[in-house]
């Protein structure tokens, strides 16, 4: 059981139930109930510190043959409870997750090579370390259990959910890494700095890759298909004509643009700069612990922070910007 979400027009979102069911071998997905703009209409507050939900709306779904739990419905509707209600359940929630935790075994990890596809590793690596490469992306397989018995269109909403958390600064090298795209260049700086290479042949060896992508029949099990090309197809060619730069990178500027910081991320404006002790209060941590931190456990912390805070999710977009800026302000100070 999942919630997709449906793109109606310029940031606006209709949301649907919906379940992966198995068929002849292959995983589909099907429509269980229509939410509307806002999920949260299936929630109800008896005080002020609580939640549940709507006991009409959870007889419409048993009505239809749902079967899954109230605790797997809850975790769906989370992110739209009451901010205020959230924040104070947060600390709460999830505390028996960890609880029964075993290392995954040989026949677990067996399955995961033959049931996942390379692409969706590669994203889920990307989005949860911030970086992937050929090497270690298949060293991490226990990561990659979250793509078991999912439904094509269950993963990509997954992904997209995830990828909300991704800079704008992040797109090309996301890009880049998850469609495997520096096989067909032999420059050293290829996968650290993509916008440097040859903007001509980079974008004609992209739309190769997405038209390959496209036709591969196995990738798309189950997803339904028109004549159109899939959304999350549509989503990265956005993503990466929009995040390129207005002028090649060039080696003759590279160094001064490096240096001053404009190459690898985009100023903040003025008015959500934040100083060090505010980013401290942003992110709930003080100096003691940022000291003990790496960049990647700092980034892990953001997107987490990200995903309740983003405008999509239905979050405050200044309290975005200013944790965006936090993010910034601390990053530069940690090692990698």
């Amino acid at each position: 059981m999942y919630l997709a979400r449906k793109e109606t027009g310029p940031r606006q979102y209709q949301y649907v139930l919906r379940e992966s069911y198995r068929s002849g071998g292959v995983l589909y997905s099907r429509e269980v109930a229509e939410l509307g703009p806002d999920p949260g209409r299936c929630l109800v507050y008896p005080d002020e510190s609580s939640f549940h939900l709507d006991e009409d709306f959870l007889c419409r779904l048993r009505e239809r043959g749902v079967t899954a739990s109230y605790t797997e419905l809850e975790d769906l509707f989370f992110p739209f409870v009451d901010p205020y209600i959230k924040n104070r359940l947060q600390p709460f929630r999830q505390r028996h997750r960890y609880r029964n935790w075993q290392p995954a075994n040989q026949s677990l990890l067996a399955r995961i090579m033959a049931e996942t596809q390379a692409m969706d590793r590669r994203r889920i690596h990307f989005l949860r370390l911030g970086r992937t490469s050929a090497e270690t992306v298949d060293k991490t397989l226990a990561m990659y259990t979250v793509l078991l018995d999912k439904s094509r269109d269950e993963i990509e909403q997954m992904i997209l959910e995830r990828e909300l958390t991704l800079l704008p600064r992040e797109y090309q090298s996301y890009l880049f890494t998850i469609f495997d795209l520096q096989r067909f260049f032999r420059e050293s700086y290829a996968r650290s700095i993509p916008q440097a290479l040859d903007r001509q042949r980079l974008d004609a060896v992209f739309v190769e890759e997405i038209c390959r992508l496209a036709a591969d029949a196995t990738f798309w099990q189950g997803f339904p298909r028109g004549s159109r090309l899939p959304y999350p197809l549509v989503r990265y060619l956005i993503m990466y004509f929009d995040a390129l730069p207005e002028e090649p990178v060039s080696w003759a500027n590279f160094g001064n643009s490096a240096r001053s910081g404009r190459f690898h991320r985009r100023s903040t404006p003025p008015s959500a700069a934040v100083s060090r002790s505010q980013a401290f209060v942003i992110f709930g941590i003080d100096a003691g612990q940022l000291a003990t931190m790496r960049k990647q456990d700092l980034t892990r912390l953001y997107r987490q922070k990200a995903l309740e805070l983003h405008p999509d999710k239905g979050g405050d977009p200044e309290l975005f910007i200013r944790l965006t800026a936090a993010y910034e302000e601390l990053l530069p100070s940690l090692r990698s």
